[in-house]
């Protein structure tokens, strides 16, 4: 075996780890024991590494190890940063909680929402979570859904949810998390694969940045507080100063609810869903509205806004 310069040497290491050697040797046109020798050390890192992780699985039972693959899939989400217009401008509507699958789902109001809002210009629809009803989030669930399984309810979306040629932006939350908590299948990624204008950001909470304006959706767990924003707020005061969004949406209640705090704008947004059994159980009132949202930035970071809060 001889030395090797440099860059025959960065060639041997830039293969990936399950390359054979004599693979290498061949396209590289080496010794297979010269190979060998340059891509030992990654062999052994990779095996050591490997070893750590066995010796930590053995900790764990069956159960736990699915609880945190589900962790996984659960928390891999994507940020979005696009410009879809004018910079610092956006004119988007807010949504939250459409359950479909279940019976009362308010299909055709959900209709008049997006039409309407098509005829006012809007560039995107932001969805706060809850997008389809899921499977056993409470007892007795099924006997409220008119599609109680998987494949009903994502067919139910596909064919149901209104298409007007622009993008949903939309996260998922305990009712969707449902499909995975229970059968480990994923029905918001799902769903992006049968309607390309329904775009999934991952779960519980994302970030959302169009035109420069930054959005952060998250969907809450837990029945109301006694007064509506305490728990949006509380939120917000928890979060650090060089990380706050210009607005922020708060799904899961069912309540419609504006405020301005600590310079963010807070939404919590209405749901799709007209008044059942569980609705009375946690005193959510189910109102639908829809809401469209116009907001202009300056270069100081400073907003203005305004919005159109209509009761259908």
């Amino acid at each position: 075996m001889w030395k090797l310069n440099e860059e025959t040497i960065r060639k041997i290491k830039s293969y990936p780890a399950e390359t054979r050697d004599s693979e290498i040797s061949k396209e590289l046109g080496l010794h297979r024991q010269t190979v060998a020798k340059y891509r030992k050390d990654i062999a052994d890192t990779l095996w050591k590494d490997e070893k750590k992780k066995l010796v930590l699985l053995e900790h764990y039972s069956p159960k736990d190890i699915q609880e945190m693959l589900n962790y996984i899939a659960t928390n891999t989400k994507k940020e979005v940063n696009e410009v879809l217009s004018e910079p610092w401008h956006l004119k988007f509507a807010l949504l939250s909680d459409t359950h479909f699958g279940a019976k009362q789902c308010a299909r055709d109001e959900l209709g008049e929402f997006y039409d309407r809002a098509k005829d006012k210009w809007v560039e995107a629809f932001v969805h706060c979570g809850d997008i389809v009803d899921g499977s056993s989030v409470y007892k007795w669930q099924q006997f409220e859904q008119d599609r109680v399984w998987f494949t009903e309810q994502l067919s139910d979306l596909k064919e149901n949810y209104p298409d007007v040629w622009i993008p949903t932006y939309f996260i998922g939350w305990n009712h969707d998390e449902a499909y995975l908590k229970w059968n480990g299948v994923n029905i918001c990624k799902a769903i992006e694969t049968v309607r390309q204008d329904l775009i999934n950001l991952g779960f519980y909470d994302a970030r959302l940045k169009l035109n420069g304006i930054d959005i952060n959706l998250h969907h809450w767990w837990w029945s109301l507080s006694y007064a509506k924003d305490y728990k949006m707020k509380k939120y917000l005061d928890s979060m650090p100063v060089e990380n706050q969004p210009d607005i922020f949406a708060l799904g899961h209640y069912h309540t419609a609810l504006y405020d301005f705090h600590r310079w963010i704008h807070g939404f919590m947004p209405w749901a799709f869903l007209k008044e059942n059994l569980l609705a009375k159980r946690f005193n959510l009132w189910n109102t639908i509205w829809w809401w469209v949202i116009e907001i202009d930035k300056n270069e100081k970071g400073q907003s203005k806004i305004n919005m159109e809060f209509i009761k259908l």
